[in-house]
Order: structure tokens, then sequence, then C-alpha cells
């Protein structure tokens, strides 16, 4: 197989012992790589109950066919787990070098089970493993990457956990590249739970590329063609990455505001001091992920005064981030703002999770649930930059009033009690993503039906309706429905989750999607791999990951529909006073059904056909999902 390197490591972290999987070209064919193998091997290989922070959990760090090749954005890598913060799959994609380096080192994904009795590290290169400790460097955050990138060469990349982490924290997250972030689904406290530090690898295999030559003019010629037509999200991105998003977001409707309770123009007017040009000028530099044209990113510094930056520089926020903190908070301090980015970053913590449950904690401020004393002296209240700051602190440490939010609005608010609970924004656990369904309805879909609770970054109509903010889907027909066409969602949706399934699991960069030509997964895949791929395969492919992903919540006993309700609040736009999504209720009920229709579900169990099972060949789940079936 081409584009892979055909093994993969697995790591016991109780007995010591390493060994070296083979898997099958079959395997690659029919998953592709990053998640789709890993909850394959995850469904296999864990059994349904198994404590996510027990010694039975299984951890994988993966990656896909196009990382570390040349393709346009071919940088990712996805941590992949039963996630301690929802019980159900649980993944967390991310950027930067570790991804390609781990590739390089010899394999294309590296799985953990068992605890280790102390704190250990694990160092890679070129198809050679060992653990070792690591004990020296428990309690730190990014100085654990500096340190062994020190002491390891300076061709090490490094994956690992901070203070949330070893915390057990559950929005921890997996840090790379001195502050990326595989955020979502808390799987950095399962990395903690394993006394796992980090991982570190490097190595000089080449990864093996069918058609090189091809995939080099292709990708040359995709972004000559880009940057020439001076594309609008090429423009953006490169000039400020995501934080270019986060004004006009906060103004039309695309961000949550106050909890999810605001407008942006009303309750928000400073959301320019916290966006593109008012960060720009903290820059000390770009900054970009693995081989990539677009670079969105860059390294930013506060030199002096109360959130001055404890390095030379930090990594510029996300627009999550700058919405988390911004919108949902009414904080538009813009150097607080890179203070509790860096505080996230350091600590390994999810900011979206992090902004939200700051978000709930402020609201049962306001409403008298909590108080000062509750808080230890901290007038959270919307704004309030430096107790913000500070409660992030204390959340990433565990730590005072912080412990009580540390692992999330959910936990929280089981532990304020009274009347808190309807002020925790969560699905199944997981705070959502920083896109508002009154603007982009598709996107409560996703929150409500993907197997990752509260996802944002998993594809369908939600993610054109919010990047794009147009009224009618730019696909063909019959594809191109109204995003308020609630009843007629199901048939875009299905097809626009397929092929994020597939790109997901390749190992690109969702802004791939918006920067290179709509036949890119299929044409650097058939470079890469040298198997024909074509549409229809990457429906089949991408609908066979997914249904499996949501198998692994079915075996779990989690059915969507009766277990991961999407807040009231954030579908219906009755109240808000401005935004495009003012006076909007969402149907998410009448876009399930359109989707369950559509891909042979049943609308009230949510379970597969036993017809759609053998179709996508998981002819193994019947015995699971049908056993009258099989019974009989």
């Amino acid at each position: 197989m081409y584009g892979v390197m055909g093994k993969m490591l697995w790591v016991d972290l109780t007995s010591g012992e390493i060994t070296v999987e083979t898997p099958s070209d079959d395997v690659y064919r029919d998953y592709v790589g990053g998640y789709g193998i890993g909850v394959r091997l995850l469904y296999d290989r864990m059994p349904a109950g198994v404590d996510p922070m027990g010694p039975d959990a299984i951890l994988g760090l993966t990656t896909g066919p196009l990382t570390g090749t040349r393709a346009i954005t071919g940088n990712r890598f996805t941590v992949v787990g039963k996630s301690p913060k929802t019980g159900t799959w649980g993944d967390a994609n991310c950027g930067g070098n570790f991804g390609p380096a781990l590739k390089f080192s010899g394999y294309d994904a590296i799985y953990f089970r068992g605890i280790s009795p102390t704190p250990v590290y694990l160092y890679v290169r070129d198809g050679k493993a060992e653990i070792r400790d690591a004990a020296p460097y428990w309690g730190n955050g990014v100085d654990v990457e500096v340190e062994l990138i020190k002491e390891l060469g300076d061709d090490v990349k490094v994956a690992w956990i901070g203070r949330a982490g070893e915390n057990k924290n559950l929005m921890a997250s997996v840090m790379n590249d001195l502050g990326r972030a595989a955020a979502r689904s808390g799987l950095g406290a399962v990395m903690g739970s394993k006394n796992l530090k980090a991982v570190a690898v490097a190595g000089t295999q080449k990864v093996p590329v069918a058609d090189e030559a091809g995939l080099n003019a292709y990708v040359t010629e995709s972004m000559r063609a880009a940057k020439a037509e001076n594309s609008p999200a090429y423009q953006l991105f490169t000039t400020f990455g995501t934080s270019g998003l986060a004004a006009a977001s906060a103004m039309n409707g695309d961000s949550p505001v106050k909890n999810w309770a605001g407008s942006g123009e009303v309750d928000f007017p400073g959301a320019s001091k916290v966006s593109d040009v008012a960060l720009d000028k903290y820059r000390v530099r770009r900054a970009g992920c693995w081989h990539c044209a677009i670079t969105c990113g860059a390294y930013l510094s506060v030199p002096d005064g109360p959130y001055a930056t404890a390095g030379a520089y930090e990594h510029r926020p996300e627009y999550e981030t700058l919405a988390a903190f911004g919108s949902m908070l009414l904080m538009d301090d813009t150097e607080a703002m890179l203070k509790v980015n860096e505080l996230c970053n350091r600590a390994g913590m999810d900011t979206i999770a992090a902004g939200t449950t700051i978000a709930f904690a402020i609201e049962c401020f306001e409403r008298g649930i909590i108080n000062a004393e509750d808080t230890g002296g901290l007038e959270l209240r919307w704004g309030n930059a430096p107790a913000i700051v500070e409660v992030t602190r204390q959340m990433a440490e565990r730590t005072g009033f912080g412990a009580i939010l540390a692992d999330g609005a959910e936990k929280a608010a089981e532990r304020i009690g009274k009347d808190s609970a309807q002020y925790a924004i969560h699905v199944h656990g997981e705070e959502p993503g920083m896109h508002d369904p009154r603007y982009s309805p598709g996107m409560a879909l996703n929150f409500h039906m993907d197997p990752t609770p509260g996802r944002h970054t998993t594809g369908g109509t939600g993610e054109l309706e919010f990047f794009t903010g147009l009224d009618v889907l730019p696909l063909p027909a019959p594809l191109n429905v109204h995003k308020r066409d609630y009843a007629n969602k199901g048939l875009p949706h299905r097809v626009l989750l397929n092929d994020r399934q597939v790109a997901n699991s390749a190992g690109i960069c969702i802004f791939s999607a918006f920067i290179a030509p709509p036949d890119a997964v299929v044409r650097e895949l058939t470079f890469v791999t040298g198997e024909p791929w074509d549409t229809d395969r990457v429906q089949v492919t991408g609908e066979r990951i997914q249904t499996l992903r949501h198998a692994f919540n079915l075996r779990e006993g989690i059915n969507p529909v009766r277990d991961c309700p999407v807040p009231q609040r954030c579908l219906d736009g009755t109240e808000l006073k401005s935004g495009m999504g003012k006076g909007y209720v969402v149907d998410l009920d009448a876009m399930r059904d359109s989707y369950l229709s559509v891909v042979g579900w049943d609308k009230e169990t949510t379970v597969p056909s036993v017809e759609g099972l053998h179709a996508l060949g998981l002819d193994d789940l019947v015995k699971d999902l049908h056993p009258q079936t099989v019974t009989s």
C-alpha cells in the first residue's frame, strides 16, 4: 500500500511491552486511516462498558495516508479513544508537525493500553521505540516539549499533556507544537490517567507515494490558482487565520453570545478588539503547519503588563477561542484574551469547553445562584477580565473555585446544584462548538447526531452554512436546498458528512475544503495511494466510518435521540435582538428525521438497518445491533 507505513505500534504501559502490528491492506482500503481505522480497531478490541480512564481503555494517536505527503494541508493527526467526558466515542484532530513526524518514525499510529505505575513518555525514532522516565517533566506544560527537544534532538516532535491532563480534567487536550491542541472529547485526561506525559517521535523514513510527480503537479497548480484568483478564503486564512472571523461572526449571529442568550450587536460591541487587526499588532511572525501553503497561524507576544506572556511568544488564538472567551463572556480586553489562550495552551485545556463553562458560572453568579463567598472572592461578571483570567488559571490547576469548573459545564452544574443545570450549555456533557445553529441550522444536527456530541468539524450542511453565510447551499441540485428547509436537509447533510469523514481520516485539514478544488480529496488519494478513488467510493467509505463511529455509541447504550438533546437556548432565536438567526426556531426533529430516512436508520432507536450494514461491509455489527436477527 502506498501512502502508509504499513505498521502500527502497540504499547502496554502496565507491563512495558511494545509490539508492532502490520494491518492488512483491506483495513487501509476500507477505513482509510486516522479515526477511520482507529474506530475499527477500538470497536474490535475494547468491549462496551470500559472505564475510559481505566487500564482496559485504549488511547490512539493516528495519521492518515495524506499525512506527511505534499497533499494540500497533509499534516493532521487524530487522537482516538472513549471519551471520559461523554462516555461516547471520542476523537480530537490537530495539525502542526507531530503527525508527519509520527509517520517518518516508521508508524501510521501508536496505541496505548494499561496504566504505567509512574510517569513515563514514549520515544520513537526510525522504528525503534522505548518507554522512558517522565518524572522530571511531570508538572510541566509546554516546557516538556522544549526540554525533550533539547534532550533528543531538533528533529523530534512531541505530543504532550499539561497540568489539565495530569489532573485528569475532563476538558484536557493533547498538545503539540508549543500550543496546538487536539482538544475535544477530553482525551488529554485519558493520557493523564495512563501516566503518559508525552510521545516524542522522529525519523527519516519517507511516506511512499504512488504518483509523486502527479501529486506535486496537482498541488502546485491548485495553490497557484487559489492565489491567482485571490480566493477570499485563502486571503482571509493566510492573513489573519481564523481570528479574521471573530468580529464578523459575533455581529452576524454565527458566534454564540453571553452563554448563548445574547446578541453581538447589542451585547458585544467590542468584538473588533479581539479579532484580526487588533490581534495582529502583537504578532511576532507568521506560522503554519508542516508544509502548508496557507500558513494560517501566527505567534504573538505581550511584552509587559499584567497579561504579559510567559514565553517569547504564544500561538495566536483561533476563532473558537476568541468566541468562547470573547462573545460568550463579553470580554473584549485584547491582552487578557491572549493571556487566557496562553493559560489554556500551557495547561493543555480545551478553550471551547473552558469558555463555555465560565459563561455558565458567570450566569449563575449574575442570577444569584452562587456568590463571591462560593467563588473565593472572584467577581464572576460579564467581561470582568481579571476574574476570567484567574478562574481559567484555577481550572487548569484544579484549585479554588476552578476545581468546581474543571470538568466542564455539566459536572459543574451537578456540583453547584440548585437551579443551575438549566444554564449549563452542553450536549451529553460536551460543550458545543462556537457556531450558532440559529445562524447555520445544520450545525444543530452535528451537535445532536455526531458520535462526538457537540462537534462542529465533522462535516454536514452546517459547515457550509457558517462558512458561506448563504441561505441556499452552494451545491449542485438536488443538494442545494435552503438552509431552513429542515425537512429536506437529510440528503445534502449525508453527502457532506461522508465527504468529511474521508477527509478527516485521510489526514488533511478542514480548510482544504475552502481552498483546494472540489475534487482534491479524490485526486490526492488517487495520486498518493495508487488506488482508484472517485466520489462514489468516498461516499461509501465515509458512510462506513460514520456508521461505525455511531455503532460504538449504540453499543455503549447511547441513543442520540434520547440522550443527546441540544439545549433549546441554542435553537430558539425568538428572543435574539440582532443577527441572522433572529426570530428563527430551528426544527431539529425535522432535520434529524430527514437524515435518518436518507441513511436508513430507525427514527427512534437510530439503529442502522441490517441491509444497510451489509451494504457497507459491516456484517460483523449485525450481531451487536440486531441480536434478534442472529439468534433467529
